[in-house]
């Protein structure tokens, strides 16, 4: 039961992503923006490394010869087939692999990899935890399809590549943490999510940033760098896990209501995070809960 209801909450997330997506690439289409997908694919290009621009301009080229709307609208139409096949449960390993795929095509296309890594970058960008949480749909696809049957178990290999580039995800952004920028400039991460944002958002994030100017910006950005490298490390090791679950959890969601502004704003042209998708650190909260809801299977705690 637990199983269907995290694939089911991750295809509930990606109609919603869909509907983002329809919404900044295809409704706001108009004179003064023709083809929003393109600038997006413009403005990645021009982040990409020097080893991947070449790709991404051919990519590019390539759009604009289909037609960006059509493009578009080929990609929305990938995200509502992959959310309601996951909501259904139908076809769920042609949606894993769809899913893996699709994400990593963004990561490249939409975010160039997620660089540049510099002013302060957190993450590795938005869609490698889309594709580590589509390599659990893959594992536990046995288990909640509606033809399997009730002796089927999850596929083991999915679920240690998923599990451990989990872990390798949260090494990744303990060392982006521990970067001088986002130590000496922590504050800045939490001011910038309140742009745009509706008033009870900025209020409820302002209480965040009233506490630690309180605590002090530095000391509360060394906590995060330490909290985080310690769940990298739980992860990776197995050391103290059953702590690191609830609590990594806990600290994703916290995250992404004051970080990430509950991935918002949301608006017309999409949502705040890069990708116009509900939310980065809401899908590690959503692994934490597949990793949780394996524990309980296998019967560990």
């Amino acid at each position: 039961m637990a199983y269907r209801l995290l694939v089911g909450l991750l295809g509930a997330i990606w109609l919603a992503n869909g509907w983002f997506q329809f919404s900044a690439w295809v409704l706001r289409a108009g004179p003064a923006h023709p083809a929003p997908l393109l600038d997006v694919l413009n403005g990645a290009a021009g982040l990409a490394p020097a080893w991947l621009r070449p790709w991404s301009l051919r990519f590019v080229h390539l759009v604009h010869a289909i037609g960006p709307q059509t493009m578009a609208i080929a990609m929305v139409a990938v995200a509502l087939l992959l959310g309601l096949a996951m909501i259904f449960r139908r076809g769920l390993d042609v949606a894993g692999w769809v899913g893996l795929a699709y994400s990593l095509f963004c990561w490249v296309a939409l975010c160039a990899l997620g660089f540049p890594y510099t002013g302060g970058q957190t993450d590795p960008g938005v869609f490698p935890a889309y594709a580590i949480a589509f390599l659990f749909v893959l594992a536990v696809a046995p288990v909640i399809a509606p033809s399997g049957s009730a002796r089927a178990r999850p596929r083991s290999w999915a679920w240690r590549a998923g599990a451990m580039l989990f872990a390798l995800l949260w090494v990744f952004d303990a060392v982006l943490k521990w970067s001088p920028y986002f130590l000496g400039h922590f504050l800045s991460q939490l001011t910038s999510a309140i742009q745009g944002q509706p008033s009870w958002v900025v209020t409820y994030i302002g209480w965040t940033i009233a506490a630690v100017r309180a605590i002090g910006p530095t000391p509360v950005a060394v906590t995060v760098a330490v909290a985080e490298t310690a769940l990298a490390f739980s992860l990776l090791s197995g050391v103290l896990v059953s702590l690191a679950i609830p609590l990594g959890f806990l600290y994703s969601l916290a995250v992404w209501t004051t970080a990430e502004g509950f991935g918002g704003p949301y608006g017309p042209g999409g949502t705040g995070v890069r990708g116009d998708v509900l939310g980065n650190v809401l899908i590690y909260a959503l692994v934490f809960l597949f990793l949780a809801a394996g524990r309980r299977r296998a019967g560990r705690r």
